[in-house]
This record gives C-alpha cells, sequence and structure tokens, in this order.
C-alpha cells in the first residue's frame, strides 16, 4: 500500500493526457474571458478558485453588466451537482484522514482523478492520488488561462469573436456525454435547450432564461416518466 505523499506523486504522473486536454480547455476559457470582458484577474481568480470549465463557460455567458447573479449561482449549482456523487462514491476511502486534508481534496476534486482513482488496481491512497491528480490538472488550468488571456492580444476580433460558442459547444458536448452515460432520456435535455433559445429569441431578460428552461425541462421529464409507468 502506498503512503499519501507516494499516492500523491503516482497521482501527478498519472495525469499526463489530461493535463493536456484541459490546457486546451482552459486555453479556451482565457480568450473567451478576455473576450467577453472579464479583467485578466477576474478570469485568473474564477479559475483558481472554482476549478470547473463547465461552471466558468457557463458564468461567462451571462457576464454582462449589471450581473446577474442568481442566474450564474443557479447555473454553476446545477452544473456541480455532479460533484455530490463524487464525494459519495469516495467518501469511503478517506475515513483514515482528518478534515484539513478533506478540505484540500474537496478544493482540488476532479472528474477524471475520481474516475481513474476508483479504477486504479495499484493499491494507493485514494485521497493522496486524486489530491495529486487535481495539483496537476489545476497546474494546467490556471496556465492555460493566463495563455488564452495573453493570446486574445496576438489574435484579431474575427478569431476571437467565434469563441463565444465554445462556452455553449463545452456545455453541450457534457450535456451529451452525462445523458449518453446514465442511460437516461435525452427529452428533457432537448427541450430544456429548446426553451432556452426560444426565451432568449423572445428578449426575455437573460435572468429568467435559465430558471425557466430548466423548469422546462423538469416538466417534460416528469410527464415523459409518467408516460412509460
Amino acid at each position: 500500500m502506498f503512503d499519501l505523499r507516494q499516492s500523491l506523486v503516482v497521482g501527478f504522473q498519472s495525469s499526463g493526457a489530461f493535463f493536456v486536454s484541459t490546457f486546451l480547455f482552459g486555453l479556451m476559457f482565457g480568450i473567451a474571458a478576455a473576450a467577453s470582458g472579464l479583467e485578466h484577474w477576474q478570469a485568473l481568480l474564477m479559475s483558481a478558485s472554482v476549478f470547473s470549465a463547465s461552471a466558468q463557460f457557463a458564468s461567462i455567458e451571462y457576464w454582462q453588466h449589471p450581473l446577474p447573479l442568481g442566474t450564474i449561482a443557479l447555473s454553476v449549482f446545477l452544473i456541480s451537482t455532479r460533484n455530490i456523487l463524487l464525494g459519495m462514491s469516495m467518501t469511503h476511502h478517506f475515513d483514515d484522514h482528518g478534515t484539513r486534508r478533506k478540505l484540500i481534496w474537496m478544493f482540488l476534486l476532479n472528474d477524471p482523478g475520481v474516475v481513474t482513482a476508483l479504477r486504479l488496481n495499484q493499491p494507493v491512497d485514494k485521497l493522496g492520488y486524486i489530491t495529486g491528480y487535481g495539483i496537476s490538472l489545476m497546474a494546467s488550468w490556471l496556465l492555460s488561462t493566463w495563455a488564452g488571456l495573453h493570446l486574445v492580444g496576438v489574435l484579431s476580433s474575427r478569431y476571437t469573436e467565434p469563441m463565444d460558442f465554445a462556452g455553449p459547444l463545452v456545455l453541450a458536448t457534457m450535456m451529451v456525454l452525462f445523458a449518453k452515460g446514465s442511460g437516461a432520456s435525452p427529452v428533457p435535455w432537448i427541450v430544456t435547450g429548446l426553451a432556452a433559445l426560444v426565451l432568449n429569441e423572445m428578449g426575455v431578460p437573460v435572468y429568467l432564461v435559465l430558471p425557466l428552461s430548466v423548469a422546462s425541462g423538469a416538466v417534460s421529464a416528469l410527464k415523459f416518466r409518467g408516460q412509460s409507468t
């Protein structure tokens, strides 16, 4: 059985492939954040404190004055609910660790680290492994965000304007993967997306688009479930 420090090193070394993919997403986020009007320190602070590509892309979609804080909070909460399942799947592996170590793990929580740790055959300390994995991905995320922010100054507007679609594309990709992996019906997701598009075209205030579209998806899910039982 590897101890905490050895497991941390193993986790760090195992993250190579996801270090690269995280860097690419962070580069996209940095460019999109700058194109959306975020200051460099705001984007870097968001990457350091939130550490979630899907949540951060969702946030910058609503970045305008005045900030719709309620809508941003709700969107980030809905996207981040998967962390509840990640925490539940790992909690029994952390019984021998104190609160401080668990808090550090929560801050560096990352999906690929958890999935890889659960499938790993090596006798590693799961908390140390995922923490090492998270340190690597956090470094990649911060470096790529910084690089993306500074890359905007080199690119012309015709290259940065299409990055407005980066957020929706990332969210749509994650939604498709989630629906495919869970085996659930894609109907509620489709209804939610269509409702958001229609509401946006109707000129509904941005802070109402998200809750109304989510409510539409929830209603369709309940109706679809009722018909299938």
